[in-house]
């Protein structure tokens, strides 16, 4: 378990396929249903739709089918990571994230490589982080003379990466004398949670549950809106610009993910060298502030899903 949980890497998810899931379900609940409408046909296009797109329960509900498309559309950017003969060329590792470097007191900066932080698209050139690849992917779903299919697939990543910058370690990184490259969003954060090694990232994408079926996943969906109806966020969703969904993600992750630098890690190095042994165990409820933190998290990226698409596709 133990090295199987420290290969991680940046290649790391931002929430798991039920937190993605969560999120393209409550952006769901609050589409138009004209959009609703626009968003199957447009996602029908999608070059894997009937590969991965297209749900195959058997037990389904017909009612349910145009929702099941959204939600596996949402995690199909993670499922091309996989490497399978035409699907990697659509992997794109970079367009996940942007690393708003955490610079802890004391660090020598001469030893730094802080990465480049464009955030706007820059013509001809593709994009670097999250921020520009939403950029992309939403110019390309208002271009009508983009193809149909490339169409879909802008659009599968646009309800992805919404719920990708939502996550507070999905914005930052820390740079320090320990992690000069930086710890990749918490990736090479090494911790113990319950006396298990994981990586600070990992833990972060499974507070909204393992891998479910749709119908718990429903169940998830529902105690998530229940504990914050749209009507308490609404200054929150004030708040349209991806560009300051990040910055509000990234003081999150300073603030609860890090606790304004007190949280205690080490290097997967040195919890490599010495099997987990001097590895820090999480505080004392640092998990049930984290869990409340993501499901206000899954609900504002859900609802502001929402609200672009209503806007783009009306």
């Amino acid at each position: 378990m133990l090295v199987t949980l420290l290969l991680g890497s940046r290649a790391a998810h931002a929430w798991n396929a039920t937190g993605h899931e969560v999120v393209a379900e409550i952006a769901w609940r609050n589409l138009k249903p004209d959009v609703r409408a626009k968003v199957l046909a447009i996602l029908k296009d999608h070059p894997h739709f009937a590969k991965r797109l297209e749900p195959h329960d058997p037990n389904s509900d017909p009612v349910d089918y145009a929702l099941r498309v959204f939600m596996r559309a949402a995690n199909w950017p993670d499922m091309v990571r996989s490497g399978n003969p035409g699907e990697r060329e659509y992997h794109h590792s970079q367009w996940h994230y942007i690393d708003y470097p955490i610079i802890p007191e004391g660090t020598d900066k001469s030893l730094l490589e802080l990465p480049p932080l464009g955030e706007k698209l820059e013509p001809g050139k593709p994009p670097e982080n999250i921020l520009q690849a939403l950029q992309w992917a939403t110019e390309r779903v208002k271009n009508a003379d983009a193809p149909a299919s490339e169409k879909a697939v802008a659009l599968a990543w646009i309800i992805h990466l919404v719920g990708d910058i939502h996550q507070p370690l999905h914005t930052v990184g820390v740079f320090s004398n320990d992690y000069p490259k930086g710890d990749r969003g918490g990736n090479l954060f090494m911790i113990k949670y319950h006396g298990n090694v994981t990586n600070l990232h990992s833990f972060w994408d499974e507070l909204l549950g393992g891998y479910m079926s749709f119908k718990l996943v429903d169940a998830v969906a529902d105690k998530v809106v229940e504990k914050y109806p749209r009507a308490s966020v609404e200054k929150q969703l004030e708040v349209t610009r991806p560009l300051d969904w990040a910055a509000e993600s990234s003081a999150v992750a300073r603030k609860v993910v890090y606790l304004d630098g007190k949280l205690k890690g080490v290097t997967r190095e040195a919890s490599v060298a010495d099997k987990g042994a001097t590895t820090p165990e999480l505080p004392e409820n640092y998990d049930q502030a984290a869990r409340e933190t993501a499901r206000l998290r899954v609900a504002l990226a859900g609802y502001r899903l929402a609200d672009l698409l209503n806007s783009m596709l009306q």
